[in-house]
């Protein structure tokens, strides 16, 4: 018998759910515009990638609406009809970007929605402190092709999604609480060991995928590697994040508790990685 769920990770904190017929999309990125682009220029979705990459769409999810988890978002909606869900600010903007109105849907803390097979809890988050990338209001003036400033976000969210029978919490916050029990849980390695501990002790998670640990502004046709870490003040000043430093880390801290680091595009069995 055909497993009922699958997944994909579609690199930086993009991730897609199966479940039979339907597909549920989370902060779809993939144009991947080079560093130089986040103060110099305007920014536009690859449409020919985006399409060739993800072919079909139901619903999609949106943490918040930096650019890296948006822009690419109005075009997954063109072509393939998807409802997009998310915060004040990330609906303006997909209007602002010329989705159809009745392919956006704002959602706030605590809202449940039902997508098919597909049940969601909107969870409360707080994003990193970005100097220059601080939440607020849009200008008033935005016209497209947008500036990666002008993604700017204001409610963060995380989600948990319950889908053939299991618990999926995408993890998006600075912050482990008000995080819930889950059976995979989705978290990038940006923090200290406290907050995993904390994180950890609470979710009790029988697999955790590492996503968001890819350098965002590398094009997909080059290999992935690991992002650079903010400037510190050691040596060297400049260090990419260390992915079996954080392997390490994880099986210290829950070693009964699965590290799985996906493939990018490669489609899974949710049932063979929880075995």
């Amino acid at each position: 018998m055909d497993p009922t769920a699958w997944f994909r990770w579609l690199g930086v904190a993009g991730i897609e759910l199966r479940a039979n017929e339907q597909t549920l999309a989370i902060d779809p990125f993939l144009t991947r515009p080079p560093f130089r682009r986040m103060w110099f220029g305007r920014v536009r979705s690859d449409r020919s990638l985006v399409v060739t990459t993800i072919p079909r769409c139901d619903a999609v999810l949106v943490t918040h609406a930096h650019h890296d988890h948006l822009m690419d978002v109005p075009e997954v909606i063109q072509h393939t009809g998807a409802t997009a869900y998310g915060s004040p600010n990330t609906c303006q903007l997909l209007a602002i970007l010329e989705a159809q109105e009745e392919h956006v849907r704002e959602i706030k803390v605590g809202d449940q929605l039902f997508l098919g097979h597909f049940q969601v809890e909107v969870l409360p988050s707080e994003h990193l402190k970005i100097p220059g990338f601080a939440p607020g209001p849009l200008s008033l003036r935005l016209q497209p092709p947008l500036h990666v400033r002008d993604y700017r976000m204001d409610t963060c969210f995380s989600f948990l999604i319950e889908v053939d029978g299991r618990r999926w919490l995408d993890w998006s916050s600075a912050r482990s609480e008000p995080a819930l029990p889950a059976d995979v849980l989705c978290v990038a390695p940006s923090a200290d060991a406290a907050y995993y501990e904390a994180l950890l002790a609470v979710v009790q998670p029988r697999i955790i995928i590492l996503l968001h640990w890819d350098d965002l502004f590398r094009p997909l046709s080059k290999p992935l590697r690991p992002y650079w870490k903010p400037p510190r003040r050691a040596f060297p000043p400049l260090k990419r994040v260390d992915l079996p430093a954080f392997r390490q880390l994880i099986k210290h801290i829950a070693p009964q508790t699965k590290i799985f680091f996906p493939e990018i595009f490669r489609l899974y069995d949710l049932s063979e990685i929880l075995s």
